[in-house]
């Protein structure tokens, strides 16, 4: 039995998670929220049927803390134990997500974090872009001495086209060694906010942030994974430097093209609210970012360019809304999506995907796979003949699922997907160590906004390697990941766990007992791969075994991963000769 805590019970939470949890029949156990709510919560509980759900309410004035008060994080932490809680899914505004994430890490409960990780308010300013960065490695360091996981719901990881698309990719830079040289980006929400709007609390603008921390940051963590792709290559096609070149669009210059007079001639015969007539020329200083655009430049070493790309997050876009009166901002409120990628390995490929909708949620009909649908989403590839395949290729978003009955869209069974793997304890994508990339190439976007407010456009530089930023040797160390006793029966008589930077290593003796000898190795977890049996060598001699099983225990313990990489690559490479 999975007894799950959600933390936050907004729009998006009752579309996805409490569907889920009703779906699949998962206990709720505990639902946390603030005082304010407390009464519009319990009845929404009854009417939901879920009345042995528990209530945790904390004072809205600490809503935005940074850490949990210690009464209350003692509170919480009992009533955890008591209802034996094993997972927490957060659905908070963003502000919250460090306070919730901190106190389940520190319980070792395993918790689920809506996108993005973190945010703080006043993103207008550089110390506070420079603290969501400080937060995310905060919280990446706790995880690690953490006996819990952290997943973050970016659904498009579980995505099936956005899967074909990357394997697609992987297969063929992985083949004929031609880097990713070029990256397009578009999307597009269609969330038209109109100025009376601007106060909200739910995806707001006022505390300095907008579009790349609402639906963009799922297209950052896209474009981190495309450039990941290019990490199977060395020598002067490895990206080790990155450097974006941003514009934004603000509130205050969306008011200069669709002024105040726009709003009452587009909507004449409606009821203009009053917001009109008291605000003849609204100011929205310090606001965040309604449109982001974004040229980006990857570099090999030496300076070369290996890889451009370009980033553009609209909300300025194609809706549906034609009333004025302020709705539900989640899907309610007239948001169509229209969203495209174009990616080139030069002269070899080009992949292509195209999604667009033309109407609203509410308005599904019984087939919505076609452009303007619902659920259209078509990926093309164009291929050279040397790569042997066909010149032209279309795949069908629909074609690539078979379970199709009573869902909400193909986003959401991503996200059912995603929810799945983490309420069964699945170590699958979605970690929060591999998010790294995404929040480095995101704190460099997010300077875009105190360079707009201070005149002072300039291009910044993305760090593109750290230690937690291309966690990825497993994969590239599976071709050495061979344990030639799997046919026998063996038995484990010594083993030792090792967490270095983001990778999980384990460094084992086991007896083959059949043989009569000892073999001794390490294999390496990095959350999307694992490469076993690594610097394998075999003894006769029990002591020998032991002095070299502390050997690579030592090598593990004392040595920073890329020593160890290449002592793996190096051991194995003169096993395979020597074979």
């Amino acid at each position: 039995m999975k007894n799950v805590a959600l933390i936050g019970l907004g729009p998006h939470a009752k579309r996805i998670y409490i569907n889920y949890l009703k779906k699949h029949r998962i206990n709720l156990a505990l639902l946390v929220d603030i005082e304010s709510k407390a009464k519009e919560i319990k009845t929404y509980l009854n009417k939901n049927k879920f009345k042995d759900t528990k209530l945790f309410t904390i004072n809205d004035d600490i809503k935005d803390f940074k850490h949990l008060p210690k009464e209350e994080s003692s509170n919480l932490a009992s009533l955890c134990k008591t209802l034996e809680i094993t997972h927490i899914i957060i659905s908070t505004e963003p502000k919250a997500h460090y306070m919730y994430i901190e106190f389940a890490l520190l319980n070792n409960i395993n918790v689920l974090t809506d996108k993005p990780i973190t945010v703080t308010k006043n993103m207008t300013n550089i110390k506070s872009i420079k603290e969501m960065r400080k937060e995310y490695y905060e919280l990446l360091e706790l995880s690690k001495h953490s006996k819990s996981s952290c997943k973050v719901m970016c659904q498009r990881q579980h995505h099936k086209g956005y899967e074909k698309v990357k394997e697609i990719l992987s297969s063929v830079v992985d083949k004929y060694k031609v880097p990713i040289t070029n990256i397009e980006i578009f999307h597009s929400d269609g969330a038209w906010e109109m100025p009376h709007d601007m106060e909200k609390e739910n995806h707001p603008y006022k505390y300095g942030y907008g579009i790349l921390y609402h639906s963009g940051y799922h297209f950052i963590d896209l474009l981190s994974d495309f450039i990941k792709i290019n990490d199977s290559l060395i020598n002067n096609k490895k990206i080790v430097k990155g450097e974006v070149y941003s514009n934004i669009v603000t509130p205050n210059d969306e008011i200069k093209y669709l002024t105040i007079e726009d709003y009452k001639r587009l909507f004449n015969g409606q009821n203009i609210p009053a917001y009109y007539e008291k605000n003849k020329n609204p100011k929205f200083n310090k606001y965040g970012e309604k449109d982001y655009h974004g040229l980006f430049k990857y570099t090999n070493s030496k300076g070369d360019i290996v890889t451009t790309a370009s980033l553009n997050l609209l909300h300025n876009g194609i809706s549906r809304r034609s009333w004025i009166e302020t709705k539900d901002f989640y899907k309610s409120n007239g948001r169509i999506r229209h969203e495209r990628i174009n990616i080139e390995i030069p002269h070899l490929m080009n992949i292509q995907v195209h999604s667009y909708q033309s109407k609203e949620i509410h308005e599904r009909t019984h087939n919505e796979e076609s452009i303007g649908g619902l659920e259209h989403f078509d990926i093309y590839i164009f291929s050279n003949p040397i790569l042997n395949e066909e010149p032209f290729k279309e795949i069908h978003l629909k074609d690539l699922y078979k379970e199709k009955k009573n869902f909400l869209g193909y986003n959401e069974l991503s996200r059912e997907t995603f929810l799945t793997n983490f309420l069964n304890d699945k170590n699958s994508k979605g970690d929060i160590k591999d998010q790294a990339l995404s929040i480095e190439t995101l704190y460099a976007c997010s300077k875009a906004l105190p360079n707009y407010y201070n005149k002072n456009n300039k291009t910044e530089k993305i760090t593109i390697r750290n230690k937690y930023t291309f966690p990825r040797i497993a994969k590239r160390l599976k071709n050495y990941s061979n344990y030639k006793f799997k046919n026998y029966d063996s038995e484990t008589i010594k083993g030792d766990i090792h967490f270095k930077d983001t990778y999980t290593f384990y460094t084992i003796i086991n007896k083959i007992q059949e043989l009569d000898i000892y073999s001794v190795f390490t294999s390496v977890d990095d959350s999307k791969d694992v490469a076993g049996s690594l610097l394998l060598k075999t003894f006769n001699n029990k002591i020998l075994a032991y002095l070299y099983y502390f050997y690579i225990n030592f090598l593990v313990k004392n040595m920073n991963v890329y020593y160890i990489e290449n002592k793996i690559e190096s051991n194995n490479k003169r096993i395979i000769n020597n074979l």
